[in-house]
């Protein structure tokens, strides 16, 4: 990835910042299973991430066997353009189609049609009141989509991103990955208003099935036999 001053200006604040993230505690005993959809999304079953080199079945799915998970949840997925239709919550990100970009999802079981989202990108500086949230790796200059909830807005959240090779930086929380940069490819962002300095992560692949206490974030749709990424919060 050709950001050579982002990193440079991100390796900065990281080394001066005494700034903390919120973050979910991993759940070690929770066991997580991946599948891809079909066109149709199973009961239980949550989209997560796209492959964008598969045009038949390019959505990842997600579902938890721990015992706080809710195997009758059901969503559907869709495509937007700059306008989220209200009720539906934009989550990742198709990076070869230039009119429709955006993926979204709803939980049609506890189906909330208030809830309004809008979506941006943004450069080297997330806007104050908005969440990174997905990434155009084919963007040089303005890779970084953004989210933000406008019916429940938080104006005051702060986010930071910044890149991590396979050690992930305490209180950073791993989100995306850009497949086109081998030497240092997972995104990370850390909310710079509720820092947890403390918070500890690993990432991994999952070699077809994911351990338990590991969960499923993000897809490297060029590796076809070990594309999922795989997160745990270790402290």
């Amino acid at each position: 990835m050709q950001l050579c001053n982002f990193k440079t200006l991100l390796v900065g604040s990281l080394i001066a910042s005494t700034l903390f993230l919120s973050g979910a505690t991993a759940d070690t005993a929770g066991k997580w299973k991946f599948s891809t959809s079909n066109g149709k999304i199973p009961e239980g079953w949550e989209p997560f991430a796209f492959d964008v080199f598969d045009e038949q079945d390019p959505f990842l799915l997600r579902r938890s066997n721990s015992a706080k998970w809710d195997g009758k949840q059901k969503w559907e997925f869709n495509t937007a353009r700059l306008k989220i239709p209200a009720g539906w919550e934009p989550f990742s990100y198709d990076s070869n189609d230039e009119f429709d970009p955006v993926l979204l999802r709803r939980r049609t079981d506890k189906w909330d049609g208030k809830q309004k989202w809008e979506v941006s990108t943004a450069g080297l500086k997330i806007p104050v009141g908005w969440e990174p949230f997905a990434y155009d790796c084919k963007d040089q200059s303005n890779p970084f989509l953004l989210r933000r909830r406008t019916d429940k807005w938080d104006p005051k959240q702060k986010w930071e991103v910044s890149t991590a090779g396979l050690k992930i930086p305490a209180g950073w929380e791993p989100f995306g990955y850009d497949y086109n940069d081998k030497f240092d490819p997972f995104l990370i962002r850390r909310r710079a208003d509720k820092w947890d300095g403390k918070q500890k992560r690993e990432v991994s692949t999952s070699s077809g099935k994911i351990p338990a206490g590991w969960e499923p974030f993000a897809y490297d749709s060029k590796d076809q036999s070990d594309p999922v990424l795989i997160r745990r919060r270790i402290k």
